[in-house]
């Protein structure tokens, strides 16, 4: 095998274990494991507060996700988790309440005296009545 491949592969798994164990976050390593989660995160919709004023709707809780990074090191810093795929998580919390809408009330960096990076999502889980 390429000696460059087997480093990018090295580098690949160890940037997952390295976000999986320090992030409240579904991670996976098979690509149809994560295609299967962003379809499921696909029946989610996400809200305003204003929208859900004029739906059926139930709220069903708080949802949140976390990701803290500790090293220094600034190569870490390029397999952070983007935000899009930690909205994707909290829609995942959402499903598993039994909801299938979601108001994203914050999502971004924060300040953590524990973590050098803190990346923090909060929304509110919802079952929306859709049979008008």
């Amino acid at each position: 095998m390429n000696k460059g491949f087997l480093t990018a592969l090295g580098t690949s798994v160890l940037a997952i274990l390295l976000v999986s164990g320090c992030a409240n976050l579904s991670i996976k390593t098979n690509a149809g494991e994560v295609a299967l989660d962003s379809v499921k995160a696909g029946k989610v919709d996400t809200y305003t507060l204003e929208e859900l004023s004029r739906l059926r709707a139930q709220f069903l809780g708080d949802v949140t996700t976390s990701y803290c990074e500790n090293s220094l090191d600034p190569a870490k810093l390029d397999y952070l988790p983007s935000l899009s795929s930690m909205v994707k998580t909290l829609k995942l919390k959402v499903l598993q309440r039994g909801g299938n809408g979601i108001v994203v009330k914050q999502c971004g960096r924060l300040s953590d005296l524990s973590c050098n990076i803190y990346i923090e999502c909060n929304g509110e889980a919802y079952s929306i009545n859709r049979d008008f």
